[in-house]
């Protein structure tokens, strides 16, 4: 199906209408798609036109009317998102049209940029071949954010069994791939049998639990007799408490998210908390950006990997701006395996890597 474009000369825009409260789910009818005219580059500035957009969790907490980490978008403001664009004006002698840019473009088709940029989140280019999308899944901010969880946080060996929580979400999906190819034993956690099967048929990873259908405890007794040495945790809840019940000495627990809790401000830290003590292990939060400094050598990593075959592409695309708010509502009903994103415009076809 062609993928529905701007008129001339117009920039589709994604608004929010107000914040959100925390027991509501985050969906299409809580922004309002405008358009307004395609903005022109000043000097020292420079037009991206959006390819494609991820989403995140992080992205319910931008327009969630409760306490985060993360700055809100405000009512009538273009809701934030960062995404894949490349460049079609420039004013700017650093950034020349039909360079590829990872940017904070918003959910929009075209954003304007200053030569200026600086910080973390400041535009940067990048080389992904003739798939954009790549640099939004397993080379880009989930990879990355897998990489650091398990090198550095979960310190992964060889031989070690790993446990990934959300296995078939979009940093799941990554941490699986990365966690086999240090040479781990690999079990992911994943909601249903089809989610299951498509770990196995993409990632061949060893086992996976369905926490919908499988009795989690029972599962990890048998599967991991001799306990989990890491566990790289995106849902916290009931199945933190699990695997707390079943860590192998010197465990390293990775804190990424608690996707089952997020918004639940009277869930409880879990009970079985003392085994960190009887099996000298430790349970460590992280945010990526902590680590910002090093993004280039995980870059040069994952890439390394990616061409040698030991990681593959895990972007699950629907096609069109007008579907990003379902893209992002899609995280929480459960209906993406791996980085849920919106292409939004044909990919350019002479980009290689």
């Amino acid at each position: 199906m062609p993928i529905s474009q701007p008129s001339s000369g117009m920039n589709r825009r994604w608004l929010l209408k107000e914040l959100i409260e925390p027991e509501l789910l985050v969906g299409p009818e809580h922004f309002e798609l405008v358009e307004t005219r395609r903005p022109q580059p000043a000097a020292d500035e420079y037009l991206l036109q959006t390819l494609c957009l991820g989403t995140s969790p992080a992205q319910r907490a931008y327009v969630t009317n409760t306490v985060s980490m993360h700055d809100k978008v405000n009512a009538g403001e273009v809701m934030r998102g960062r995404g894949v664009a490349q460049v079609v004006d420039s004013n700017s002698k650093h950034f020349q049209p039909g360079e590829l840019v990872m940017a904070t473009t918003g959910w929009q088709d075209y954003s304007i940029h200053s030569a200026h940029d600086a910080g973390m989140l400041a535009p940067r280019k990048i080389s992904t071949g003739n798939h954009p999308s790549l640099a939004l899944g397993i080379l880009g901010t989930a990879g990355i954010t897998a990489y650091f969880g398990l090198t550095e946080v979960g310190s992964v060996k060889p031989g070690d069994t790993v446990l990934v929580s959300a296995a078939a979400g979009g940093v799941g999906s990554s941490a699986v791939q990365i966690a086999r190819t240090i040479g781990a034993r690999v079990i992911g956690i994943a909601g249903g049998r089809q989610k299951c099967d498509w770990l196995k048929r993409h990632y061949a990873i060893e086992e996976t639990i369905d926490y919908k259908s499988d009795d989690l405890e029972l599962c990890l007794a048998e599967l991991c007799p001799d306990g989990v040495d890491v566990y790289f945790d995106n849902v916290g809840g009931d199945q933190l408490n699990s695997v707390l019940n079943h860590l192998a000495l010197g465990a390293r627990i990775v804190i990424c998210g608690f996707i089952a809790t997020d918004y639940d401000e009277a869930a409880h830290g879990p009970s079985n908390y003392k085994n960190l003590l009887r099996k000298r292990a430790r349970m460590q939060g992280y945010f990526v950006f902590d680590y910002h400094d090093q993004f280039q050598q995980a870059e040069q990593q994952l890439m390394t990997w990616y061409k040698a075959g030991k990681l593959i592409d895990n972007t699950d695309a629907l096609a069109g701006l007008e579907n990003m708010p379902s893209a992002l509502q899609s995280l929480f009903t459960g209906d993406n395996c791996g980085v849920r994103i919106c292409q939004t415009t044909a990919y350019p076809e002479s980009n290689s890597l």
